[in-house]
C-alpha cells in the first residue's frame, strides 16, 4: 500500500495535467452533452472544468491532484486537450457511421441485383414501377 502511495504522489506531483485528463476521459457522463465536463470542454474553460473535478473528487489517490494545478492557464489548457479529444472522438464517430452506410448499401445492392439470377444489366433495363393510380379519379376519365 505504501507504494501505491509513493506512486500517487509522485503522479501528484510530476503529472497532475495528464492525470485529471485521463480521469475525464474515463468519466461516464462526458460524452452527454448536459455533463459538466463536456460543457466546460465546449466552451474551452478552465474554471468550469476546474470546478467540475474539485466538486467529483473522490478516493484517497485522486484527493489533493486538483490543487497541483494552480495557474489558470494549465485549466485551460486541459479544457481545450478535452475540446480536441472529443472533436477528434466525434469526427471517427461520424466516419464510421459513414462507414457502416456505405458498407450497408453495398450489401442490399449484391443482394437485389442477385435476386432472381438477373444480370446487373438486366436490372439496367427494368422500367421503374409507376405510381399507383388515385383511388378517387375516375378509372375512364382520370378525372375526380
Amino acid at each position: 500500500m505504501d507504494e501505491l502511495k509513493y506512486l500517487a504522489n509522485w503522479v501528484k506531483e510530476q503529472h497532475a495535467q495528464e492525470y485529471i485528463l485521463t480521469w475525464l476521459l474515463n468519466q461516464p457522463g462526458l460524452w452527454w452533452s448536459d455533463g459538466e465536463a463536456y460543457q466546460a470542454a465546449l466552451q474551452k474553460s478552465g474554471k468550469l472544468l476546474k470546478e467540475y473535478v474539485k466538486k467529483n473528487q473522490t478516493g484517497d489517490l485522486f484527493q489533493g491532484i486538483a490543487e497541483k494545478i494552480i495557474d489558470d492557464e494549465s485549466w485551460d489548457e486541459v479544457a481545450e486537450s478535452l475540446t480536441r479529444i472529443i472533436s477528434v472522438y466525434q469526427d471517427e464517430l461520424v466516419k464510421l457511421q459513414d462507414y457502416s452506410r456505405r458498407k450497408n448499401s453495398k450489401k442490399i445492392l449484391k443482394k437485389s441485383l442477385n435476386s432472381e439470377d438477373l444480370s446487373v444489366e438486366d436490372n439496367e433495363e427494368m422500367e421503374i414501377q409507376q405510381a399507383l393510380p388515385d383511388p378517387f379519379t375516375d378509372a375512364l376519365t382520370g378525372e375526380e
